[in-house]
């Protein structure tokens, strides 16, 4: 039997949903609860193999919600829904651990379909890629931290990827291993994937020692480069989120001459921070937690993992000054033992969750020595971000 947990604060929907999925074969039980504290308690006290919940509740909202329904229950099947998906709600909601996004209204057969994909307790997580692309499925195992070995199929070619609390320790393809066979895997479209058992997968040794995020970051470096020899159309993992199911993103010579001049002026505005007494690394991060560009000096900080983080501290800083009614907050401040940490979002759309073509909405992160000239760092940031606004319009 299926256990289902539905979250919605609309009792007509709760209602035509449990009807439906009560009558569903092979046996469904549904709870349902109105608000996330109600659902947090829910999972407190029963096991569910399923939750199906809305993005907009009274109290914790969804995407809040998605870390401690995980925590409660690490097997959890999280699928989100809302009638206002936005590309960065979508991100996040991925990141924070959903592996399917449903907008609203709902479709019931497309509902059933995707239940029956990912309900089978037996058969572990399974699904089509689809809209969620490849790329955000790795990086999904990666910042949710999950320990899963995935089989991903696409046509007549299969690969094998295993995490382990959301360290990449293996990748396999039938004609490459390691890193090659994670590059080759990670540029696939489509197909579709399924979790293999724990006797499967420990046959599948260690043969990665780097971390998925260089790995990432260096597949994202090397489409670009094939673009750049190709001069065609060439499909480019980092820009999934952001494209429809089948609309592969093109590059051209003037492309790409834009884009590199647009990348050095950022990274000679980054490079001001170079005076600052106790400066470790700053970086340029879209709304999503991509990098776009970032400059370090005399440290091993990772400055692409700090940013990811980075975003996720902001988005709840400025939800939390949005609902104090104190305006939209734009920057924050850490002070931590090791390091201070300085994040600063540039927003001129008018939702701070959203981004509007044509706008530049991006988030910068400095990272210094607890000691450091904070002060001064955070002159110059006030006096670059202007600049690099103009170069990401």
């Amino acid at each position: 039997m299926t256990r289902i947990l539905i979250i919605d604060d609309e009792e007509p929907l709760l209602r035509n949903l449990t009807g439906f999925l009560g009558s569903l074969e092979p046996v469904v039980e549904v709870r349902t609860a109105t608000t996330g504290e109600a659902g947090i308690e829910c999972l407190g006290e029963e096991r569910f193999d399923v939750l199906l919940t809305d993005v907009r509740l009274p109290g914790i909202d969804g995407i809040e919600l998605l870390p401690r329904a995980l925590e409660l229950q690490p097997h959890l099947k999280v699928v989100v829904m809302t009638a206002f998906a936005t590309p960065e709600i979508r991100e996040l909601a991925l990141h924070r651990g959903a592996i399917r996004f449903l907008d609203k209204p709902l479709d019931l057969k497309d509902l059933r379909r995707l239940l029956d994909g990912i309900s089978d307790v037996d058969h572990g997580w399974s699904g089509t890629v689809g809209d969620l692309e490849l790329f955000d499925l790795i990086q999904l195992m990666v910042f949710t931290q999950r320990t899963r070995a995935l089989r991903v199929i696409l046509q007549d070619r299969q690969g094998v990827l295993v995490f382990q609390k959301g360290t990449l320790v293996h990748a396999s393809c039938p004609d490459k291993t390691g890193e090659e066979a994670f590059f080759e895997i990670a540029g696939w479209r489509g197909g579709r994937f399924e979790e293999l058992s724990a006797s499967e997968a420990a046959g599948y040794g260690a043969n990665i020692d780097v971390s998925a995020v260089h790995l990432m970051m260096e597949a994202a470096r090397l489409w670009d480069e094939a673009a750049r020899e190709a001069g065609g159309l060439v499909v480019d993992p980092r820009a999934a989120s952001s494209r429809s199911a089948g609309a592969p993103r093109s590059f051209d010579s003037l492309d790409f001459i834009d884009k590199e001049v647009s990348h050095m002026a950022i990274k000679e505005h980054l490079e001001r921070f170079a005076t600052v007494e106790g400066f470790r690394g700053v970086g340029v991060f879209t709304a999503q937690g991509d990098m776009v560009e970032s400059f370090t000096q005399g440290s091993d900080l990772d400055i692409n993992s700090v940013g990811m983080y980075a975003n996720n501290a902001l988005l709840n800083t400025q939800k939390a000054t949005d609902q104090m009614g104190v305006g939209r907050g734009n920057l924050v401040q850490i002070r931590a033992p090791k390091a201070s940490v300085m994040m600063r979002c540039l927003n001129e759309a008018t939702d701070f969750a959203a981004t509007r073509s044509g706008r530049a909405h991006f988030h910068t992160v400095v990272v210094m020595d607890p000691e450091g000239n904070a002060a001064m760092a955070g002159m110059i940031l006030d006096s670059i971000v202007d600049a690099i606004a103009e170069e990401l319009r």
